[in-house]
């Protein structure tokens, strides 16, 4: 009897050292990472400072191309167009990105459905539209 209660002591001391040891590795990695954190903010404000200090008082090329850039009145033009066709063309990538997905969808929803069916053949229909769009109830 006296000897199960040692091992059961001893099992106890094991097992509450593993606790320790474990929250102090769980501590050195919280603060660890609280330090890699802090020292990534640290890097990128030093970065940014010693950029603007290098260009600082310096006339640079962007600041000549944003000045052409802002100045309407020597390219009037160019600052009434380009919004326009910039917006026309990403217009045109959403839509054949949307139609993209739209076929995907329609591609994969058959072969899920057909899937799903062979996994449990009693499963019925979850009455999901095979195009992607959306029931016209739920909305």
């Amino acid at each position: 009897m006296q000897a199960c209660t040692i091992l059961a002591m001893a099992r106890r001391d094991r097992e509450l050292d593993h606790e320790f040891r474990m929250r102090l590795v769980q501590a050195i990695s919280t603060g660890w990472q609280g330090l890699m954190r802090l020292g990534c903010v640290i890097v990128f404000c030093l970065c940014a400072y010693y950029a603007v200090r290098e260009l600082a008082g310096k006339q640079t090329l962007a600041d000549v191309n944003f000045k052409a850039i802002a100045d309407l009145k020597a390219n009037r033009w160019f600052g009434l167009v380009l919004p326009w066709v910039l917006c026309g063309a990403f217009g045109i990538w959403g839509t054949g990105e949307r139609l993209l997905r739209k076929q995907h969808i329609k591609r994969v929803s058959s072969e899920s459905s057909e899937m799903q069916k062979f996994i449990d053949p009693g499963r019925r229909s979850s009455l999901l539209s095979k195009k992607g769009d959306t029931n016209k109830e739920d909305i």
